[in-house]
């Protein structure tokens, strides 16, 4: 019986969609303290702390700048950024958890279709997001989103090369022509993933 109910889980979790995923992740009891594993991270080896700090000095980002995050998830790492942060993600769970744990200004919305005006922030953040993307139309129509409503600067971040999941969308860097790539910020993916960052 066990087995049964064990195998029927996996068949239905395997036929959710990532949206279905983040919204059935937003429900979940927890608190601030959960942050990680609310966007995704439960499993990795990752110090959001320090991959904040890395995305700060590889955007020289000011406690001026107006900072869009997109895919913001619960806040995981907008808990590490001091600007005047704004972020979207399409999960009205994490949005309703991100609210209320840190009381920032985040929306509901599709990184295809920014609800924003043109050069709207600064600077646009959108990491470990790219891989959950179900196409490379969505990818491309994001990637002119996040290019539109930036004034000088954006940051797409963990773009997989290749990956320990089957779900994951896959990247190339030559993809990322005129973009400056480095490697992945934490390990053990550094080398398996990269950031491409493009300045106006």
């Amino acid at each position: 019986m066990e087995q049964t109910q064990k195998a029927t889980s996996q068949i239905t979790q395997s036929k959710e969609t990532w949206k279905d995923i983040w919204t059935r992740k937003g429900k979940a009891a927890g608190s601030k303290d959960d942050l990680l594993a609310y966007d995704g991270y439960e499993a990795t080896q990752i110090n959001m702390e320090e991959v904040a700090a890395q995305i700060v000095k590889a955007l020289d980002i000011k406690p001026t700048d107006k900072v869009l995050e997109v895919g913001c998830g619960a806040g995981a790492l907008a808990k590490y950024l001091d600007c005047e942060y704004v972020g979207i993600d399409y999960s009205p769970t994490l949005v309703q958890r991100h609210i209320e744990f840190l009381g920032n200004s985040v929306l509901v919305g599709e990184a295809n279709d920014i609800i924003f005006k043109d050069n709207s922030f600064d600077k646009v953040i959108c990491y470990g997001v790219f891989l959950y993307f179900d196409s490379d139309e969505y990818a491309q129509q994001a990637i002119s989103e996040l290019k539109r409503v930036a004034k000088t600067a954006v940051l797409i971040g963990e773009l997989p090369i290749r990956s320990h999941r089957d779900e994951h969308k896959l990247y190339r860097k030559e993809d990322f022509t005129g973009w400056t790539i480095t490697d992945g910020f934490y390990d053990p993916y550094r080398k398996d993933r990269f950031n491409a960052t493009m300045f106006f």
